[in-house]
């Protein structure tokens, strides 16, 4: 019986990343092997996102090889890393001749360089913004931790390197549950003390300020008007600042004495030099969101409390907690705000499961959506704009699908066709990912005006 839950749980393993990476990999002077099989035992897979032209990633190289055969061959850990080519704007995908240099330094597995659109998914699901980069899986295929990379630096650089080792697989700060790293009591601004069981069922701002700081003052200022109207509704909300800041603090603070829960916390979120920065979780303790700023920023008046990600958005009231977040990452938009309500009810009927996959598969992750949902049902500026932008004219009663690459020199591609079903959504998904599509430029209005006036 054991050596069946042995296999099963094998099995099963080796079959999440085959349908992540695909029914084959590449080893040097082997060619294609299949995924199941090599990757069968092993207990936990990095993904090293790289590329043949990047210098810091050919530099990067040496090290990573020894603690490769550290952890693979002087520790015995099932461990093995998969080369990923990663997609980066304004540089053309890798070539067989560079690939096959590469990969020749490499005695792990690799992404085969034709599968181009394998590239894309996983440099777009893992949030890929810089390279090298490390993403460390489970025997789930669950992101461990979204970038190792000053792991490897430190096994080779630092006099604790083999010990640190030994600590693999380095699981991530972040992805334990904050709550529980908060500790069990904080204060009030009279230093009277508020036990951790009495913030159950509340949403919890972490802020890190300082009150020298003339950024965290004005924040303050509105966070502290945001945190009275909220009190006021009866929302379950409440902040604990890392440092108390005085008898006139309207919330609560970590006590003096807990350095090492501020340390810790500050560690888990990289919090810069340069506050401020307001982390929102729920009341299990998992993160809602690290750009409570912006939000509050945005949000003044806390109407879209409690900020929680979403499948999906309507374009035409752009909640706070997606704002920005377009010009960072690729996004499928659906303008229906021509259509009756039947239409624009089926459009988001429509998009709905292809948007809660991608959902579903960043959370799995541990990384926000490699790809944006949004439907536009209502004219607003944004949208306005964006009908503008990409040059689709006047609203009709037929919903028009786009999507943008904004971080790639403000790319898009537009959907021909008028039947907006799950079927098509998915495979304008999949053309966009294969590069079959046509590619156009988002139009920048006063380009526009300045070509005007020289052909007159």
């Amino acid at each position: 019986k054991t050596h069946v839950f042995e296999f099963t749980d094998s099995h099963r393993m080796s079959a999440e990343l085959a349908a992540l990476f695909g029914s084959t990999l590449y080893k040097n002077e082997v060619g294609e092997v299949g995924t199941k099989a090599v990757l069968k035992g092993k207990t936990h897979v990095a993904i090293f996102f790289g590329a043949a032209w990047s210098g810091s990633c050919k530099q990067f190289l040496l090290p990573l090889v020894q603690v490769y055969k550290k952890l693979t061959e002087e520790k015995g850990k099932a461990f093995e890393i998969v080369y990923v080519p990663a997609t980066v704007p304004g540089r053309p995908p890798e070539d067989e001749a560079a690939f096959k240099e590469l990969t020749s330094m490499m005695p792990w597995l690799a992404i085969p360089v034709h599968r181009k659109a394998t590239h894309k998914k996983l440099t777009r699901r893992f949030q890929v913004r810089q390279i090298p980069m490390l993403v460390l899986l489970d025997d789930q295929g669950k992101t461990v931790h979204r970038d190792i990379t000053p792991a490897v630096t430190h096994i080779v650089e630092d006099t604790d390197g083999d010990s640190f080792a030994d600590q693999f697989p380095w699981h991530e700060k972040r992805h334990t549950n904050i709550k529980q790293m908060l500790g069990e009591t904080f204060l009030k601004g009279d230093m009277s003390e508020v036990a951790i069981n009495e913030l159950e069922g509340k949403y919890i701002g972490i802020l890190f300020s300082a009150t020298w700081h003339w950024q965290c003052r004005r924040f303050t200022q509105m966070l502290e008007y945001m945190y009275e109207k909220l009190k006021g509704e009866g929302k379950e909300f409440e902040i604990i600042d890392m440092d108390y800041s005085g008898p006139d603090m309207p919330w609560l603070a970590l006590p003096q004495a807990a350095c090492d829960v501020k340390q810790k916390l500050g560690e888990a979120f990289r919090v810069e030099n340069a506050p401020p920065m307001l982390v929102i979780i729920d009341p299990e303790g998992s993160v809602v969101t690290t750009e409570g700023v912006e939000i509050v920023s945005k949000d003044t008046e806390g109407e879209c409390f409690p900020w929680t990600p979403k499948p999906l958005y309507d374009l035409s009231t752009l909640e706070p907690e997606i704002l920005g977040e377009m010009n960072d990452t690729v996004t499928c938009v659906c303008l229906c705000e021509g259509c009756d309500d039947a239409t624009k009810e089926a459009v988001a009927e429509a998009m709905m499961p292809v948007a809660e996959e991608a959902f579903s598969a960043a959370k799995a992750s541990g990384c926000e959506a490699g790809m944006l949902f949004f439907t536009a049902t209502e004219t607003s500026d944004v949208v306005y704009q964006l009908r503008m932008s990409c040059e689709l004219g006047e609203p009709t009663g037929v919903p028009q699908l786009v999507i943008l690459d904004i971080p790639d020199s403000g790319a898009y591609y537009v959907f021909d066709g008028e039947n907006i079903s799950t079927e098509n959504v998915q495979m304008f998904i999949e053309d966009y990912d294969e590069e079959r599509l046509e590619r156009k430029e988002l139009q920048d209005d006063d380009e526009e005006g300045e070509g005007e006036g020289e052909g007159q």
